[in-house]
């Protein structure tokens, strides 16, 4: 717990030692009166700041010491107030820059003083603060200690995520996999009547890993119709919670019919106890087809044996899943130090390895948690035998205390990245986190230090990366055509162990459905409301005027968002249930507020007050309801990230769902977006835009059509440090398109490209010098009469989607050789020929080929040495293709090939018979998916 407090200490005081030298501060402090008392607070900040540093390199003797660890907690509420002062200070400094004259009214003489007497208060205090350090004798006389140096980013191989992510699932599991897959077949190919196997043992085992192998093998697969993942959410005290989630998975409305036509596959997901299953059972009550079946994973045995129960007589079975035997324990560990299946363990460390291994018991987690931090340590025998003492002090051999080794991995963090890790405490059990939602806010709460020689999203980047590195958040998700984890979690068991952590330390309070801690008399920083009831006096009692953070998971408490919290910086909202316009009345008065996330709620107008947040970094209103910004939104200048729309996957599967690949794309000859109204999936971008020069994320803004397009368009090359934008484009003269192609040419950092429009024949008078050499990921939604043959210049380019494009033989040929391009996704009417061919020595780099919605295609053929590091080949609604060898060939001149989809293309029995002896004799006998459900381990980028 000292080790924590250090570090929010740290974080903190980094902060606001920076605010505090700022111009406008101390220009607003002359003016106020106190500047040397500003001064005076700044300079204790930074020795106090380096005490810390001391601290913080020699932990033991903080622990030993009971005043230190007081002390160091004085440090970090003392830096909390200042800086809850400097922001109020803050806030004057900016008003007054801007209006001299009002700096003298009667309200501004009075907050000036009101603002100047608290900090001639806080001066006090850390008088006194330091006074009382003197009086006990606080800082430790140790001659070696030497302030730890700020920490240097490494160059990390990004690879590791993706093996992070792979190691624990493969090493030594094999023999497991293949008896669970047994005990389910039970050697019986008329097996009739519910099956029900339950997988069970203590956590951090790699119960969820294991069995989402046996979840995704091929051979299983094709036994069923549709399958699903279910993660319990806890706690579960009625079935419509785990119904719901089951629907959204299946991807139906009503379960009861469906279960009973279909043969389904089922994985109920880190069960708790009895009662949660007779929650769940009653869900499958509804129907059960025979052969279906339901897999439980649970950390206790009596509930895995009471859920076995529930199957039809000799379908029911128990599953231990057991330690990792040495061998196996041993690769696990030197994969996860050396972040590499190929290394050498020098003959010298062995013996320490073993130690260590010893320790850990078998368990995957600890062995991956402590491989970590290993890794990121000097690969020695002295170091790895100092790691086993530590361990081996507090352990011993008790298997109960495994815990510890896991807590060993957090203690060992540096401390820029364990206040971050201690931030994710806030998401439930089993969330999974975005990783863009994450850094955004990360970056609000001041969490990423500014940094000179690198972008602060970038240092985000290696923070994720390194947290995934040192295992201490598990990748869920890794994009088509990237090696970065998308989204991720954190196991149970080092959720167990911050959680308390940050409660402890007073930063975090949970308003919860069946919570019995009472609201803490000292001051709440984050605050969490979770599956709310109705009427709670918690809330009542809760004083708002000190939180950071608000984050809602489920209902949102009418008139919770108030403007008592005056301090609040992030207010996310995401997925809120019930959210209201009138929600948001308030929300113009928090003016510190950094994060506004509404994505995915039922808003459909923002209140004219939003433009009073002169502080806001990320407005994130993607999939909501609403279509037009409010006025004035552009004096927001330190707007970073604006998310708005539906994104590109979305507007995809909207497309598909209104049958806009029917009719052999005559719909589209009218235009994609014009037929399906894509306005109503953008939002217009208001006056003035142009004058938000930090934005880094715009999409999708719909910029015409109407008055001022053109000025509009000419001044979107203001925006210099745009990397991602997502553009609406509607009836643009050719004087028009030219200016949009010429902006686009000239913002150097952009990275991602979309754009839709009734017609994209503008983008062929691309001028050479306003290529966009730089970008890396390309989406078209609009008929397009050629593909330009710019686009083979863009050897950056790692992704392409393309929607209604009506693309002809011979515009593939200008994505072909594309250096980089790693996936590619042709969807609804983007290709209009009857066949479709990948010729040899093409498309080297591609990995993924995603197909979907070509109305008129009869044939796809690959032809020898094309596209040969192709894993994963996906044709989806394609009805026209043809019902023999021809409709889909040489699927076997792919050797990576690792994923066959086959779906919703119509009657194919012969060309699937065909498929699955091609896929039998192919030597990486990839899966075959032909209307199946499987766990996916990989999605496309959103």
């Amino acid at each position: 717990m000292e080790a924590t407090a250090l570090s929010l200490a740290r974080s903190v005081l980094d902060g606001v030692i920076s605010s505090a030298g700022s111009a406008i501060a101390e220009e607003a402090a002359r003016l106020i009166g106190v500047p040397k008392e500003v001064d005076f607070i700044r300079n204790e900040l930074e020795m106090m700041q380096a005490f810390l540093k001391v601290a913080s390199a020699h932990p033991e003797a903080t622990v030993r010491n009971d005043i230190v660890k007081t002390w160091v907690k004085q440090v970090r509420d003392l830096a909390y107030d200042v800086e809850d002062c400097l922001l109020d200070f803050a806030l004057y400094a900016v008003r007054t820059s801007s209006s001299r004259a009002g700096a003298w009214l009667p309200g501004a003489i009075a907050e000036r003083h009101r603002i100047a007497q608290r900090i001639r208060d806080l001066k006090a205090s850390v008088e006194e603060l330091n006074q009382r350090n003197q009086r006990y004798h606080i800082v430790f006389d140790n001659p070696e200690a030497r302030v730890e140096v700020q920490p240097v980013l490494p160059d990390y191989d990004m690879r590791s995520d993706e093996l992070a992510f792979q190691v624990s699932e493969i090493i030594g599991r094999e023999e497991e996999k293949q008896a669970l897959i047994d005990q389910i077949s039970g050697g019986n190919a008329e097996l009739r009547g519910l099956r029900l196997v339950s997988v069970w043992g203590m956590g951090g085992m790699g119960k969820s890993s294991l069995v989402r192998m046996v979840h995704n093998d091929a051979a299983l697969l094709d036994e069923f119709d549709c399958g699903a993942w279910v993660t319990v959410p806890h706690p579960l005290d009625n079935p419509d919670v785990f119904a719901q989630r089951l629907k959204r998975e299946l991807g139906v409305a009503e379960l009861g019919e469906y279960l009973r036509a279909k043969r389904y596959r089922v994985i109920v997901d880190d069960l708790l106890s009895q009662e949660e299953w007779e929650h769940v059972w009653k869900v499958f009550q509804t129907g059960n087809k025979e052969g279906s079946l339901i897999i439980v994973t649970t950390r206790r045995e009596d509930v895995a044996r009471h859920c076995a129960g529930y199957a039809a007589e000799g379908h029911g079975h128990v599953y231990e899943l057991k330690q990792l035997g040495d061998v196996e324990s041993m690769d696990l560990l030197c994969r996860k130090v050396y972040k590499s299946a190929e290394y050498t363990l020098p003959g010298d460390m062995v013996e320490q390895a073993n130690q260590i291994l010893t320790v850990c018991h078998g368990l995957p987690l600890a062995i991956s948690t402590i491989g970590g931090l290993l890794a990121n340590r000097p690969k020695t025998s002295i170091e790895w035998r100092n790691m086993h003492e530590h361990l081996g002090a507090e352990l011993g051999s008790d298997l109960r205390r495994i815990p510890n080794v896991i807590e060993s991995s957090y203690d060992g963090l540096p401390y820029h990245l364990k206040s971050i890790f201690l931030y994710l405490s806030i998401f439930p059990v089993n969330h999974v986190m975005r990783r863009t939602r994450l850094l955004r806010r990360w970056l609000a709460e001041g969490h990423i230090a500014r940094n000179r020689d690198m972008p602060t999203e970038d240092v985000g980047e290696r923070f994720f990366s390194e947290l995934i590195n040192r295992s201490m958040i598990q990748p869920c998700k890794v994009s088509h055509g990237s090696i970065k984890a998308t989204r991720c979690r954190v196991h149970n068991m080092l959720l167990q162990i911050i959680l308390p952590k940050s409660i402890e330390e007073n930063q975090l309070f949970f308003v919860e459905k069946h919570s019995s801690i009472e609201v803490p008399q000292s001051k709440i920083r984050h605050l969490v409301v979770s599956r709310w009831k109705t009427r709670d006096e918690k809330l009542e009692n809760i004083n708002f005027s000190y939180i950071r953070s608000l984050t809602i998971f489920g209902e949102c408490p009418a008139s919770l968002i108030s403007p008592k919290m005056q301090l609040l910086r992030v207010l996310d909202l995401e997925d809120t249930d019930n959210l209201k316009n009138g929600d948001l009345k308030h929300i113009g008065e928090l003016q510190h507020l950094r994060y506004l996330s509404l994505r995915r709620t039922n808003i459909s107008k923002l209140p004219s007050s939003l433009q009073k947040l002169r502080y806001l970094e990320t407005l994130d209103i993607q999939d909501t309801q609403v279509t037009q910004l409010p006025r004035g939104i552009a004096k927001l200048e330190k707007m970073r990230y604006l998310l708005s729309g539906v994104n590109f996957k979305k507007l995809h599967e909207k497309m598909a769902e209104s049958g806009m690949g029917n009719h052999n794309g005559r719909i589209f000859r009218r235009g994609c977006c014009k037929v399906f109204n894509a306005d109503q999936f953008s939002v217009r971008a208001p006056k003035g835009i142009e004058k938000l020069k930090n934005l880094h994320v715009l999409g999708v803004a719909n910029v015409g059509k109407g008055n001022g397009v053109s000025r509009r368009l000419t001044k979107l090359a203001n925006l210099m440090n745009l990397r991602r934008l997502g553009a609406r484009v509607t009836g643009l003269t050719e004087k028009e398109g030219d200016e949009l192609c010429k902006s686009i040419g000239e913002l150097d950092r952009l990275q991602s490209l979309e754009l839709r429009s009734d017609s994209l024949d503008f983008l062929d008078r691309m001028h050479e010098s306003a290529i966009p050499t730089h970008l890396t990921s390309l989406r078209l939604c609009g008929n397009l009469t050629k593909l330009p043959e710019w686009i083979s210049s863009l050897n950056n380019l790692a992704k392409v989607k393309l929607l209604g494009t009506q693309l002809k033989q011979q515009d593939i040929l200008h994505l072909q050789n594309l250096q980089n391009l790693a996936l590619l996704g042709l969807w609804e009417n983007s290709y209009e020929g009857d066949s479709l061919e990948f010729f040899a020595d093409t498309f080297l780099k591609l990995k993924f080929l995603d197909i979907g919605g070509l109305g008129k295609t009869e044939k796809v053929k690959i032809h020898q040495q094309a596209m040969p590091q192709l894993e994963q080949l996906s044709l989806k609604r394609c009805p026209l293709l043809q019902n023999n060898k021809h409709g889909l060939s040489g699927v076997t001149h792919l050797p990576n090939l690792m994923e066959l989809v086959l779906m919703n293309c119509g009657e194919k029995g012969s060309l699937i018979r065909i498929l699955q002896r091609q896929v039998d004799a192919h030597s990486r006998r990839p899966k075959f998916l032909i209307g199946k459900s499987k766990m996916p381990t990989r999605t496309a980028a959103e």
